[in-house]
């Protein structure tokens, strides 16, 4: 399952990363592992941007659809996700991971305008 890591550097200071899987959990589509930006990087269109470099990205190498999860208690980043198109997949949980229990929201965004699977919308 090969896969992409995009970062963004700052005077040799590492202040964004995400990285993406090919065709997971099936062709076409790409699971965002994860996208990280440093906090003092926020609300100033770093994550638009290094999201949209790596949406072009998968998109040049035949990505149809990406997929992402976040915790429903993380309210920030879903509204980040949906401000950008995302729209929720599934609800999976609750999951215990270091003794808290979580719920992540799925999330998914078209990359040529079909319908999601699975989807209510």
């Amino acid at each position: 399952m090969p896969f992409g890591c995009h970062f963004a550097l700052s005077r040799n200071r590492l202040y964004a990363i995400a990285a993406i899987l090919r065709d997971y959990p099936r062709d076409g589509t790409w699971y965002l592992g994860f996208m990280i930006v440093d906090a003092a990087q926020r609300g100033r269109g770093v994550g638009r941007s290094i999201y949209s470099t790596v949406e072009s990205w998968a998109a040049a190498r035949g990505a149809t659809e990406i997929r992402l999860a976040v915790l429903e208690a993380n309210e920030a980043a879903e509204r980040f996700w949906r401000s950008l198109g995302f729209i929720e997949y599934r609800r999976v949980g609750p999951d215990t991971f270091k003794m808290r229990s979580h719920r992540r929201i799925e999330l998914s965004r078209r990359l040529s305008g079909a319908t999601v699977e699975g989807s209510n919308k």
